[in-house]
């Protein structure tokens, strides 16, 4: 996965510690969109290229959002002007035909809308240096199914194209609505790692953030996954567990590869806790990310540590160390380590 951040016209000074902060979480794309309605033309060309500049700064490629509007905004020659300031890719958004996104294909590598177009739309473009990205939905109840995005990757597969797609932030969110900008609407509240952890599950190569800003923390957990393929779960310890046994959840682990249903079972947890200072007593209630350990009563099983995917009964032979504060998606290969605070 490449990871990409966002900056706006009219979020100018957020550009430059964004882009610092994506780029220490392994982010390499930039985004931004040069034809919002509300923005004025009056220094739209200094903005665009204090934002492209501030991209580069931090070795970001940018992808700069384009219509009919963009030349409102930033006069004669918009696509050579794009070009001059260092714009890696323009992303057709809407309103162009066939003929005049072939002119600016040939200023510049394109995107075209992942949303909106089908095969037949792409066809023109197949001999083409073109990726597919996806819109982001400003507005609440407006954003696409996760189904569409899988069915996106799939007309992109037929073409050899990478497909890019957005999540909402957790900090600075994009105005006017401040609804955040994800592509589906599923993920509008949900932590941005764990947007990003569905999208790639349905195949999406690119994953940009689409509002101006995160916190210095979701840019660590992203950049754990984004770096190291890991994925930190954080969460709340039960009370009296022992700090031996919160250590130990922090070592990365993974689910196990035969999967179960309604846990994920790390695989080498066994050896690590059986030996630990493990809670005396069982029987808690097990309800959705629940962390859980089987205790000496479980036989072989003592040790092993899991996290619950459904509300499970409460099992005397198991006992919680903890509970996640954040929702579970879908897991790959992915290590993972759990965090309880």
């Amino acid at each position: 996965m490449r990871l990409g951040a966002s900056a706006y016209l009219a979020h100018g000074p957020l550009a430059g510690p964004t882009f610092e902060a994506a780029a220490a979480a392994g982010a390499t794309l930039a985004f931004t969109s040069l034809h919002i309605p509300e923005d004025s033309p009056s220094g739209a060309r200094a903005a665009a290229t204090a934002i492209v500049s501030a991209a580069a700064s931090s070795g970001l490629s940018v992808v700069a959002d384009v219509s009919p509007n963009t030349a409102r905004l930033l006069g004669d020659s918009p696509w050579d002007f794009l070009r001059s300031i260092g714009v890696a890719r323009a992303r057709i958004d809407f309103g162009f035909s066939v003929p005049e996104i072939l002119s600016i294909a040939a200023v510049l590598p394109i995107a075209l809308n992942a949303s909106t177009l089908r095969a037949a739309d792409l066809a023109p473009f197949a001999d083409l240096d073109v990726e597919l990205i996806h819109n982001f939905y400003p507005r609440e109840w407006t954003g696409l199914a996760r189904s569409s995005v899988a069915s996106s990757v799939a007309v992109a597969r037929q073409f050899g194209w990478r497909v890019g797609a957005f999540i909402a932030g957790d900090s600075v969110r994009r105005g006017p609505l401040g609804e955040g900008l994800p592509t589906v609407e599923a993920h509008r509240t949900m932590p941005p790692l764990f947007q990003a952890l569905e999208l790639v599950d349905v195949g999406v190569d690119d994953v940009y953030v689409g509002d101006p800003a995160l916190t210095d923390h979701t840019w660590s957990r992203l950049g754990s996954f984004v770096r190291d393929n890991l994925v930190v779960l954080d969460g709340i310890a039960a009370p009296g567990v022992h700090p031996a046994v919160i250590e130990a959840l922090a070592v990365p682990d993974r689910n196990r590869p035969d999967a179960a249903e309604a846990m994920i079972r790390l695989e080498h947890s066994r050896e690590r806790f059986a030996g630990l200072p493990l809670p005396e007593v069982g029987g808690q209630s097990r309800p959705t990310g629940s962390v859980t350990v089987q205790l000496a009563a479980a036989g072989r099983y003592c040790g092993e540590v899991t996290i619950t995917l459904r509300d499970l009964p409460a099992d005397d032979r198991v006992a919680v160390l903890g509970a996640l504060t954040v929702p579970l998606a879908a897991l790959g290969d992915q290590s993972l380590t759990i965090v309880l605070g």
